[in-house]
């Protein structure tokens, strides 16, 4: 990771496309979280205001990653990327299936830890079509390897 300018990376913004979050992805997610009437009570989740086609947070949440392959800021053969953790996320709006969601990243903060590893911080904001206020803000930390550079030093 020393070759890459991580310093020219500050600031660096992409936007993404759109994407629609149907009815089948949030079952498959309320399935893969376990949040299904065989392992838990759903009294609490029908007692919302908003209703059932409510998209749930997590569900956005994990949307980033799809976000970061579809257009990577850091690009560099063998390397790869790994959730680090989150400064900080709040959800400040509500989104509903069917409505399609698109995200502006900028990296915040790009610092080399080893001559193998950098920690870059990007500020994330989600948008909804057709609505300018954000449904997501997150401090995302992600932890970039070049894989094959640490490979080199342990041979």
């Amino acid at each position: 990771m020393k070759d890459v300018d991580l310093q020219g990376l500050v600031g660096a913004r992409l936007e993404s496309g759109y994407l629609k979050i149907d009815q089948r992805h949030l079952s498959e997610f309320s399935h893969s979280t376990f949040l299904d009437e065989k392992y838990v009570d759903l009294t609490i989740s029908r007692n919302n205001a908003l209703g059932p086609e409510l998209v749930d947070g997590f569900l956005l949440l994990s949307l980033l990653t799809y976000f970061s392959f579809d257009q990577p800021f850091i690009e560099v053969e063998g390397a790869y990327g790994f959730n680090y953790g989150l400064d900080s996320v709040r959800f400040t709006a509500p989104v509903m299936v069917d409505e399609e969601v698109r995200v502006v990243r900028e990296i915040k903060s790009a610092v080399l830890k080893t001559d193998t590893r950098a920690r870059v911080v990007e500020s994330v904001t989600m948008y909804r079509r057709g609505s300018t206020q954000p449904v997501m803000v997150a401090d995302w930390v992600m932890m970039y390897v070049d894989r094959l550079a640490e490979e080199r030093g342990r041979a």
